[in-house]
């Protein structure tokens, strides 16, 4: 429940965030029932945040709105739409009305952020994953996280849906208040580019963060890949408290800004010969690892741990050991690995559909929907195949579609077979999207099938023992977007009903 708002009150938090350029306020004390960037739900008494968006600039709004709404309140970023309001309402004009929304949220919250230990997580892939770890990690020595992320939102042991990677500024910080109301005092969050650049953020500081990879992805939406790595490096470089925890993969280096190694900061990654460690950098090393498990050692300075995980794959490994560390360097000493064979995988990342084993198969889903991910993903599932290996795998509609081809190509160079099919087309004609990533094929070993069900039908039926299925691109979800309608669709269950009807054949 959101917490009434005092003119006087907003003024303050504005020139506390260094948004202010000016305002008015008739009646110091006028108080708003709420606040709202949709104009279509304003009522009386609200206060209305006007921004330009992508596709619509909600400053037009506010003539209509003055007409037809009484006691409104208006956050402007443009100098002529505050100049045009009328003298006797409360306005102010501010340099990013996004980033006041996000500080106003906050505010109408009770302040919760300053109430909770937040980690945040950026990367291109293994966002999702980290988080997941990190509170399962803090489950085992009794300390609940709320998280939120692709998977949706995990408040202790509690479930709820989420919109986005990293929710909209009004879904954040009710979230974060719930989990204060809870008596939960961590959370950690998945920090998506987009949500840096649309500054949804607000005065979040961060007391952990971790780097997990850099590669291409989200191109229609940011100009380069030098835009998108500025975004995403914003984290650490504005975003943490004094003193906090930033843990970087080895991967990004080459990214890095100069001053990034005078920043305290300290790299992870796999053990390799040749490669010095510095004094508080990590290494984790594989000792064995099946479809279903994983021995492996991870250590900091003299600190090793060694333990089991009952799943495998290297990016998860590589995410689990980036959740230990922000855990072991928060809290000290805490971590046993006696815990880590009751951690959970991830849903929907490298995860098996059991049913597989039975016909001799491995059929793993996996979310890698980028060309760096996928190239992963089926490297690694080359080295646990002893037949052929299948994927399965589309690209998103009104996405980045450069990316297309680049996915085609990773698929023909590491798979024997390839299906190629719908993701969530969206508005998109699918047919059309297909074709691009048959632009990036050199060869003929391919087949496209445009209904996604179909296409894993025919990838399970035409396996063999000793075969490896990767169905990829959609993970967790347990939908697909086409035109602007959600259809049920979870390929861990379409997976499962294939090899039912291959059972039955």
């Amino acid at each position: 429940m959101t917490l009434p708002m005092i003119a006087q009150d907003i003024v303050l938090v504005l020139k506390k965030a260094g948004l202010l350029l000016n305002h008015r306020a008739p009646r110091p004390d006028q108080t708003f029932n709420g606040h709202t960037t949709n104009a279509r739900q304003v009522q009386t008494a609200s206060l209305f945040i006007a921004y330009k968006g992508v596709s619509f600039d909600a400053h037009s709004a506010l003539k209509d709105l003055q007409q037809n709404q009484s006691g409104l309140g208006f956050i402007v970023e443009q100098k002529e739409a505050f100049e045009a309001l009328p003298q006797d309402v409360f306005a102010c004009l501010v340099t990013d009305s996004r980033e006041a929304w996000a500080w106003l949220a906050a505010h109408s919250h009770g302040n919760p952020q300053d109430r909770l230990r937040l980690i945040g997580i950026t990367g291109t892939n293994g966002k999702t994953s980290t988080v997941w770890f990190l509170r399962q990690l803090l489950r085992t020595i009794q300390e609940p996280c709320l998280i939120l992320g692709t998977l949706g939102v995990y408040c202790g042991e509690e479930k709820f849906p989420a919109t986005h990677t990293t929710p909209d500024p009004d879904e954040l910080f009710q979230q974060l208040a719930l989990a204060v109301k809870k008596g939960v005092s961590w959370a950690a969050m998945e920090v998506s580019s987009h949500a840096i650049v649309q500054k949804r953020l607000g005065p979040l500081r961060f007391d952990a963060a971790g780097f997990t990879s850099f590669s291409r992805d989200h191109l229609d939406f940011h100009p380069t890949m030098d835009d998108y790595f500025a975004a995403k490096w914003q984290l650490f470089s504005q975003l943490l408290k004094p003193g906090a925890v930033g843990w970087l993969s080895h991967g990004i280096e080459e990214w890095l800004p100069p001053d990034a190694f005078t920043r305290g900061l300290h790299f992870y990654g796999p053990a390799r010969s040749g490669r010095t460690m510095q004094k508080g950098d990590s290494h984790y090393e594989v000792a064995a690892m099946t479809l279903q498990s994983t021995d492996f050692s991870v250590t900091l300075d003299s600190k090793t741990w060694q333990g089991h995980l009952p799943f495998g794959a290297d990016f998860a490994i590589a995410n689990f050991t980036l959740a230990l560390l922000i855990v072991e360097s928060l809290l000290p000493g805490r971590v046993s690995a006696d815990a880590w064979s009751h951690i959970e995988p991830v849903p929907g990342r490298f995860e098996p559909v059991t049913e597989a084993f039975a016909h001799g198969l491995a059929v793993i889903v996996d979310y890698a929907h980028t060309p760096d991910a996928l190239e992963k993903t089926l490297h690694k599932l080359r080295e646990l195949t002893q037949g052929r290996l299948w994927v399965v795998f589309g690209c998103g509609g009104d996405r980045d579609r450069g990316k297309r081809p680049l996915m085609g190509a990773v698929a023909e160079k590491e798979a024997d077979v390839l299906v190629v099919t719908s993701d969530n087309p969206r508005t998109e004609d699918p047919e059309t999207i297909l074709k691009d990533i048959l632009q990036g094929l050199t060869q003929s070993k391919h087949q496209a099938i445009v209904d996604r069900e179909s296409a894993i039908l025919r990838a399970i039926q035409g396996a063999q023992r000793g075969d490896s299925i990767l169905i990829a691109g959609k993970g967790h979800e347990d939908y697909q977007i086409i035109g602007k309608e959600k259809f049920p669709f979870d390929d861990r269950k379409v997976a499962a009903a294939c090899l039912k009807r291959r059972q039955a054949k």
